[in-house]
Formats: structure tokens, sequence, C-alpha cells
């Protein structure tokens, strides 16, 4: 599902700047109105052929004279919407060798 949610990610245009497998955990961004952060979080459910997948989208506010910038939460339902239906689609293909 790692791979699911990565090209997921790529497909809404987000460049992948920190992947790692083992712990399930995927954080991209992307430049357009402003830089946006995406955080995905993959687990498998335990005794269960199933994952959990978690993804967190930000909007990344620059504060001027501080070193750290600030995430403001997107809830844009469209936004999460076309990430779980890309990841769906791609869960559906992998699963039926297509």
């Amino acid at each position: 599902m790692i791979r699911a949610a990565l090209g997921a990610l790529q497909d809404l245009g987000f460049q992948i700047e920190e992947s790692q497998a083992a712990v399930g955990l995927l954080v991209g961004s992307k430049i357009g109105n402003g830089r946006i952060r995406a955080q995905v979080s993959v687990r498998g459910l335990p005794g269960q052929n199933a994952s959990v997948i978690r993804a967190t989208f930000q909007h990344i506010v620059p504060r001027p004279g501080a070193m750290l910038a600030v995430g403001e939460v997107l809830e844009d339902p469209e936004l999460y919407q076309g990430f779980f239906e890309r990841v769906a689609q791609s869960a559906f293909l992998t699963a039926h060798d297509i």
C-alpha cells in the first residue's frame, strides 16, 4: 500500500521528499498556490490482510523572522477524496495484476 500512496501523491503533482517504507511514512510537497506538504502514514493491521492509511495536507506559511514555517491543515474534501481514489484504484489494479 505504500507504493499505492506514493503513486497517488506523484499523480497529484507532489515530489517525494522523504520515504521510509519500513515505518510506512511518506512526505512530499508541491508548489502551486503556495507550498503544500503531504504526510502519509501506512500501517498494516495485525492478523489481517488490510492496511490503514492516514493523510494530512498542509499549506506551509512562512513566518517573517522565524526559522520555522507554520503548517495550516487543509480541509478541502476534494483533495483528500482525489488522493484516496487514486490509492484505491492503484490497490485494485495491483491486486488484480493489471
